[in-house]
């Protein structure tokens, strides 16, 4: 009458940060408990200079063992992505020097923009010639009338 049998000891137990303490029944591994606390680790101390490893094995008793969060980088200490392109910088300014894009700023009269669309458009090479002819006839002009280029 009376007696009772009381099992000490079996139980592991682990506190958790924010001061609750857990406990589970021996043998149990640290794996186990942390797949329920992602971003954690159990340590022996507070002071959780080192982890223990997932295969280590908890004893029951008296211990105490620790949830303690693990620290996550800071942002800023972030390494940048070092990015490559497939175009090395010398063979990128070759293509850019061929395929260049050259802009013409055309002031023409209305009669000649209607004689443009009536023969169904000029060509860049039509414009330049003749933009490159009017100029040669003003700096005859503005030479005078020796006929001398200035």
């Amino acid at each position: 009458m009376g007696n009772c049998l009381v099992l000490q000891g079996n139980a592991i137990k682990v506190m958790k940060p924010d001061g609750k303490i857990l406990e589970y029944q021996a043998p149990m591994k640290v794996q186990q408990v942390l797949s329920d606390f992602s971003g954690h680790a159990i340590a022996d101390s507070l002071q959780a200079f080192r982890h223990l490893l997932p295969e280590t094995s908890l004893l029951g008793g008296d211990r105490l063992y620790y949830l303690v969060p693990l620290r996550l980088p800071s942002p800023q200490a972030k390494k940048k992505k070092k990015v490559r392109f497939s175009i090395p910088e010398e063979e990128a300014k070759d293509v850019q020097e061929k395929t260049s894009v050259v802009r013409i700023k055309l002031v023409i009269s209305k009669q000649e923009l209607q004689e443009m669309l009536r023969k169904g458009g000029v060509s860049a090479d039509d414009m330049v010639s003749h933009l490159q002819g009017q100029q040669r006839v003003r700096k005859v002009d503005i030479s005078g009338s020796d006929g001398k280029l200035a």
